[in-house]
């Protein structure tokens, strides 16, 4: 069985050609798919006229609760390229798509937490009834910490707003959690993330053909 040996010089170059080249391909796949993600995140946001109407009415000060503007919440989303980078040991392709509104943080995340709010009571259900509402705690702090006179203001946000969307399982990813849940950023990438790790998987087949093909391809010439 012949054996080929390869000189350091020749492995060293063949992993330089195998880290720019991957870093090139993943580049070009990845960045126009995230932008389509802060896109699409933008196209969730509701209307001023699809959330409670007294979040439009809200105040603006330090400390008060923000108000909510639909043109800001859709400004405050974006996409970043990063700050991709090549190491001597390899390279790092950091693209991000960000939500910076206050409104649009508080419309992304709420509830993800506390499902039924932050008041001093529960809605509970059984067999037979409508359901009731009881005391969480005695020494409950819904009303010291939100300054509202209404108990249930919390839990009225939050069943006004759609669910929180959940992040797909993919094969050989690790899962999401709580965190990764949201109604916009996060609802997006539900949706586009399986395909944009299709398309970093693909860029990395590329180059590994590329490269196993210019290898054959010097070694018949």
């Amino acid at each position: 069985m012949p054996v080929e040996v390869v000189g350091v010089k020749d492995v060293l170059q063949g992993l330089n050609f195998i880290d720019t080249d991957m870093r090139r391909r993943v580049v070009a796949a990845v960045d126009p798919l995230m932008r389509g993600v802060a896109s699409k995140a933008k196209g969730f946001v509701p209307a001023n006229t699809d959330v409670l109407s007294g979040w439009t009415k809200a105040g603006t000060g330090t400390g008060k609760f923000p108000k909510y503007d639909a043109g800001i919440a859709k400004a405050g989303i974006g996409y970043n390229p990063g700050s991709n980078k090549t190491f001597s040991n390899g390279f790092k392709v950091y693209n991000f798509v960000y939500n910076a509104s206050r409104p649009g943080a508080i419309y992304e995340v709420a509830g993800r937490l506390n499902p039924q709010g932050r008041a001093p009571f529960e809605f509970r259900t059984s067999k037979g009834d409508g359901g009731t509402y009881t005391l969480k705690a005695p020494r409950s702090k819904a009303f010291s910490e939100f300054g509202s006179n209404n108990a249930f203001a919390s839990q009225q946000f939050i069943a006004a707003l759609p669910k929180v969307t959940s992040q797909p399982k993919i094969a050989g990813m690790r899962g999401g959690g709580r965190k990764t849940k949201g109604r916009l950023v996060y609802k997006a990438w539900a949706e586009d993330s399986p395909k944009i790790y299709e398309a970093i998987q693909k860029a990395i087949n590329a180059t590994a053909t590329h490269f196993n093909k210019t290898t054959q391809q010097k070694r018949v010439a």
